[in-house]
């Protein structure tokens, strides 16, 4: 199960869409290709996703990775600044949902440091969109610091729905950007915007009535831990 654990860990930190202009809502798909670089192991890089599409709705946002057996889903809602994790475990054949409310979202980022984000005025065009450069810099609980550089844009969407994510506060969406992690560095970058015939409604970012609430007790019996 530790495969699919860094899987949901990916989706976690990759369902960061929002809505910056407020007098024209954003509607699309952005498609991602996501690359690997480090000492991986090769049967978890092959099991590992390649792709990825964020679907956009003002507010709302929908992240959908798709691997062997499994497929997360990360929904963000701007409107009351909740997410939303839904895994189908196609291996398996069962479906669960994990909400978290904005309390929730506010306690954990409460429980750490307040990022640094430097705005600079690099850009790069990526997709097609000129992006401005900036510099998320975290702080773990040792005092060390982390540096990601991420590439955003304002024309895509805002920071509403970035709130308690891996860029909460960047007030862009985040067109290209590396994770570390462990085995190696995990780069997203964006490769298209599809804003034309793209049919989204509320309803495709709320809670299907075929999932289950994965309880703690389930968590842990799927992903192992205390």
């Amino acid at each position: 199960m530790k495969k699919l654990a860094l899987l949901i860990v990916i989706a976690l930190v990759a369902g960061l869409a929002g809505n910056a202009d407020a007098q024209k809502p954003f509607k699309g798909i952005v498609n991602y290709t996501i690359s690997y670089d480090g000492t991986w192991d090769a049967a978890t890089l092959a099991q590992q996703p390649t792709e990825q599409k964020v679907m956009i709705l003002g507010k709302y946002s929908k992240t959908e990775i798709i691997s062997p057996g499994v497929i997360v889903e990360n929904i963000t809602n701007g409107y009351d600044s909740s997410s939303l994790v839904l895994l189908d475990i196609t291996m398996m054949g069962v479906k669960y949902y994990m909400k978290t409310p904005k309390e929730k979202l506010i306690e954990a980022l409460a429980e750490g440091k307040q990022p640094e984000i430097v705005y600079t005025e690099e850009t790069k065009v990526i997709a097609g969109y000129t992006c401005n450069k900036a510099e998320y810099i975290t702080e773990d609980e040792y005092g060390d610091k982390k540096t990601t550089i991420v590439y955003y844009s304002t024309a895509v969407s805002g920071p509403e729905n970035n709130f308690g994510g891996q860029f909460t506060g960047l007030k862009g969406f985040p067109m290209e950007y590396v994770m570390d992690t462990e085995e190696g560095k995990i780069t997203f970058t964006t490769t298209s915007v599809q804003v034309k015939k793209v049919k989204l409604k509320d309803v495709d970012f709320m809670t299907p009535t075929d999932y289950e609430e994965l309880t703690e007790e389930k968590a842990k019996e799927l992903f192992g831990g205390e």
